[in-house]
């Protein structure tokens, strides 16, 4: 019952930002809620006494003001007040009108004294003068009503009786000014003090809030305003299930429940907002409490995309830091540890010439290894450590594929894989030359150490408008889509070995890539398991 009694007294308050228009639509209200039960509760006792003109009076007085909180729950606050007082003098002048036909003289009349003081707090500018006068002139006409029908002579007592009710309207008159200064002015105070108070937290790049014991919002900043898509005077008033989407709902209900307990629930996730916007949010709730008791939650609310990108980068570099060392260790100490068992056996004089040669081969393949592990580790930590500088000149194309094919010539004798190579003489791209070496070469390399022995390698190029579409197709295991989507996205990828056990240090596709894209290159992959890969690159052509 009190529940529904508030929700009645507060109709049409949603949205009302003046806080002196706020108040006075409340005590509208709460006025005609008070003369609701006042009048129905004077109508049962009129019943039982059986004074039957006053009861009618008093029930359907009752009823009517029941349409003041009907125009307000309308916003048609003007029209509310003028019925409500209207409504008001018209039940007290006929109350009178009922008390002098059946002879008692009891000063109803006087009532009107209180709604002078009423119109006055509720009106501003001359109509609050207009309807004091005019509630008095009522007031004094009664007075001359009610002397006629009692029989009285309009003598000097009368007159006396007259002044005394001037003198105390006139009192009413000066006290409801005063106090209507006086609440003026501390209604622009508390609006000075929220001006800046939202112009303190407007300003802070965070969500800030405070939510009531019944979940309502109380304050919030225009952070929620432009994240929810609703206006703030909207938002405030409305509960968190009328502001909060499913989504947000679902998470923070919770944790506003767990700080409406006391407790400081803190959180950091990430949130898809209405528009469908995403960001990492990091915040916290704070129970606000009065004399010991939680009386509201504040929110902070943070957006910490940049700081949890920079984390999570931190984390896959620590992880591409542990895999390099690993790898690092692993490719260096093979060949090294093989270095100095044949140093040692060659010093204790116990290594003869034929086993030498017998070793060499061994020998050559470990160094060839290890130098193309070195290099490319340089080459990496050189674009760590300075950064990628791009000098764009003519490059031809063919050249630079057959110089690096003639690099892996041994291993292509060695594994008998067939290279097809059809790229036209002369065609020329816009790249740096260091770079495309680089990059075919790792990339060559890892066709051929894919491809099991007696398969084919085949590169292509051919002109495609401003581009050249360099094509490397090999017969190899092939990768699944999960792989190859991991390697575009210049993840770290962990050595395999190849067909024939060739290592690597797992830095050569990443590196590959992000130099062709430092040349303006696009890269794209295709490939399923057991059936070979093939990727393209578009190279821009050179414009001379």
């Amino acid at each position: 019952m009190k529940r529904l009694i508030a929700k009645i007294n507060h109709l049409g308050l949603d949205g009302l930002e003046d806080p002196l228009h706020y108040r006075r639509v409340l005590f509208i209200n709460s006025l005609s809620l008070v003369t609701i039960f006042v009048t129905y509760g004077v109508t049962v006792l009129i019943g039982i006494e059986n004074l039957f003109p006053q009861f009618y009076v008093t029930m359907v007085g009752g009823s009517l003001f029941a349409l003041v909180l009907y125009l307000n729950y309308k916003r048609k606050y003007r029209a509310a007040r003028a019925y409500f007082l209207l409504l008001s003098v018209s039940t007290l002048i006929l109350a009178s009108f009922v008390a002098f036909e059946q002879g008692r003289f009891n000063e109803t009349e006087n009532i009107l004294i209180g709604f002078m003081a009423v119109n006055y707090l509720l009106y501003d500018s001359k109509l609050r003068y207009i309807g004091f006068l005019i509630i008095y002139a009522v007031l004094m006409w009664l007075k001359f009503v009610k002397q006629g029908y009692m029989g009285n002579p309009y003598d000097f007592n009368f007159f006396i009786n007259l002044q005394n009710t001037s003198i105390l309207c006139l009192l009413i008159f000066l006290f409801a000014e005063a106090f209507r200064q006086s609440l003026l002015k501390a209604f622009m105070r508390l609006k000075d003090k929220d001006e800046l108070l939202y112009s303190m937290i407007d300003s802070v790049p965070l969500f800030i809030g405070l939510v009531g014991k019944d979940l309502k919002y109380r304050m919030v900043n225009l952070s929620y305003e432009r994240a929810f898509g609703m206006k703030r005077d909207k938002i405030i008033g409305s509960r968190l299930d009328e502001v909060l989407p499913p989504n947000i709902l679902e998470k923070h209900q919770p944790l506003v429940e767990a700080a409406l307990r006391g407790e400081s629930p803190e959180f950091l996730e990430l949130t898809e907002l209405p528009d469908g916007t995403t960001f990492y949010a990091g915040g916290k709730y704070t129970p606000i409490k009065n004399d010991n008791e939680v009386v509201g939650v504040a929110v902070f609310v943070n957006d910490v995309t940049k700081l949890e990108s920079a984390r999570n980068k931190l984390d896959d570099a620590n992880q591409s830091k542990d895999k390099l060392f690993s790898i690092i260790a692993h490719d260096l100490k093979s060949p090294l540890d093989l270095f100095e068992g044949l140093l040692a056996v060659s010093s204790d004089g116990a290594l003869s010439q034929e086993d030498f040669f017998k070793y060499q081969k061994d020998v050559k393949e470990k160094v060839g290894a290890l130098q193309d592990t070195m290099n490319t580790l340089l080459e990496w930590a050189r674009t760590q450590l300075d950064g990628i500088n791009v000098k764009l000149t003519d490059v031809d194309i063919r050249e630079v594929v057959e110089s690096n094919i003639d690099l892996y010539a041994e291993l292509i004798r060695k594994k008998g894989i067939l290279m097809e190579v059809d790229i036209p003489e002369g065609l020329k791209v816009w790249a740096d030359k260091n770079h495309l070496k680089v990059s075919f070469r790792n990339l060559i390399h890892n066709a051929l150490k894919f491809t099991p022995p007696k398969g084919t390698v085949a590169i292509s190029a051919v002109g495609n408008g401003s581009y050249i579409k360099l094509a490397i197709q090999d017969s190899g295991i092939g990768m699944d889509k999960e792989k190859i989507a991991s390697i575009l996205k210049r993840e770290f990828q962990s050595s395999s070995a190849g067909t024939e056990g060739e290592r690597g240090t797992g830095l050569g596709l990443g590196l590959s890539l992000e130099l062709l894209e430092k040349n303006n290159c696009k890269v794209s992959m295709s490939s399923q398991s057991g059936q070979g890969t093939r990727v393209e690159i578009e190279i821009p052509k050179s414009e001379r």
